[in-house]
């Protein structure tokens, strides 16, 4: 059997099983109403991670074309070599004082920036503790680094019971605990402030991927530790969804971001982003640090947020309680983030769900395994700024046209990987 053949019988298996899926391609921004290329009108868009519509911000697009004209549209090099130029510098400190940390260093990918990190941190000594339903680039680093002589150990999700008992038993010089902040699929929150009791009390560091709380949630959207008030050791955010941009931060003190600058082989030798990502970044941060209204784009997204869960009916385990809430988000949209999953059951009633939505000028696929577990598909409704809240009704109203309803008790099911 050649390649072409295992190809193609791998693929045949995989349609089988209802999960082979294509790219869409969008035929211009990813604005509340969205043109895909293959579709003669617009669909009301409700999965899209541009959360706060800075992709298509007017102050935005003209940071990253005035950076465009002065220095081109490639990087040119590694960071290392030739391919940092005084935008990358500018925007790493400015990230790091958003997120209230020493130093940051960007990566290409948030994927990229996970799997780089674990793998520096990579050591015989140390042991990993991740969370059951980390995201798939903490996972993959965490295989990564254990290809180094590190052990690894997964505890059920947000079970911080289950945690310090394994914490407890552990023999390793070093520990490393590792959650996602705001959870992709489910949309929960994770308890940082206990987090950080547990590793501060079992002498471990705390690695948090906030990838989608930055800019989404927190009075001020600078995410799940302004929920909770708290710091990890290592922060690791992204560009490429609330800040409407590309790229992958690790926020962390000013010695570890040199070693990553040294040894994390996705930094020494992937080519850099371009200045013009890094202007677009740095004005979208300028966006969301101007004064609160009910107009602004963090303020826009909660509210829309928390309309999208109410109307739905969908309550999220959220990993927040009136103890480890900072007083500024407790009581308030602001604790809770813009993901709202819509449990369905098999995979192709997700599929034929979602289809039906599409007929009647909705843009909301299905989430499918490997995403989540086999049998446990979902529709993930993601809410953004830019939303009319009419929308959000329609939708509402259109799931129950088409029987769906959510599940008693209400609560969202959870990625299987």
């Amino acid at each position: 059997m050649n390649l072409t053949e295992l190809a193609t019988q791998r693929l045949e298996k995989w349609q089988q099983q209802g999960l082979l899926r294509t790219p869409i391609e969008f035929a211009g921004p990813q604005t509340p109403r969205a043109q895909l290329n293959d579709q003669p009108s617009e669909r009301i868009l409700l999965s899209s991670s541009n959360y706060l519509g800075l992709a298509t911000h007017p102050e935005v697009i003209a940071a990253a074309r005035s950076a465009l004209e002065k220095f081109g549209t490639g990087s040119g090099g590694s960071r290392l070599t030739t391919g940092s130029t005084t935008w990358h510098r500018r925007i790493e400190r400015e990230l790091a004082n958003f997120v209230g940390f020493e130093d940051a260093v960007l990566f290409a990918t948030g994927y990229q920036a996970n799997l780089s990190v674990l793998q520096t941190l990579a050591h015989p000594n140390l042991h990993i503790f991740s969370d059951s339903l980390n995201h798939a680039s903490l996972i993959d680093g965490i295989r990564l680094a254990t290809t180094s002589g590190t052990k690894k150990s997964i505890y059920p999700h947000c079970d911080y019971t289950a945690l310090e008992q394994q914490l407890a038993e552990c023999t390793a010089r070093y520990k490393l605990v590792v959650s996602d902040g705001v959870f992709s699929m489910d949309g929960d929150i994770a308890d940082l402030a206990r987090l950080r009791e547990i590793c501060t009390h079992h002498d471990a560091w705390l690695l948090v991927d906030d990838a989608h709380g930055i800019g989404t949630v927190g009075k001020h959207g600078i995410g799940s530790t302004e929920v909770h008030n708290t710091r990890p050791d290592i922060l690791i955010v992204t560009a490429s969804k609330a800040l409407g941009a590309e790229g992958g931060f690790v926020a962390c003190s000013t010695p570890v971001a040199n070693l990553l600058r040294n040894q994390a082989r996705g930094y020494v030798y992937s080519t850099a982003c371009s200045a013009a990502n890094c202007a677009a970044i740095s004005a979208a941060l300028e966006v969301i640090q101007q004064p609160l209204t009910q107009q602004h784009p963090v303020v826009r997204l909660q509210q829309r947020a928390a309309a999208l869960r109410e109307i739905t009916g969908i309550r999220v385990f959220d990993g927040v309680d009136s103890d480890s809430v900072h007083s500024d988000s407790a009581n308030s949209d602001s604790a809770y983030s813009p993901i709202v999953p819509l449990p369905v059951g098999a995979e192709s009633s997700a599929v034929r769900l979602a289809s039906e939505l599409a007929d009647r000028g909705f843009h909301i696929p299905a989430i499918r395994y490997p995403t989540v577990a086999r049998g446990q598909a979902i529709l993930r409704a993601t809410a953004m700024a830019t939303l009319e809240l009419a929308d959000i009704k329609q939708f509402a109203q259109t799931l129950r046209d088409l029987g769906w309803r959510p599940p008693t008790p209400a609560k969202a099911t959870s990625p299987g990987r």
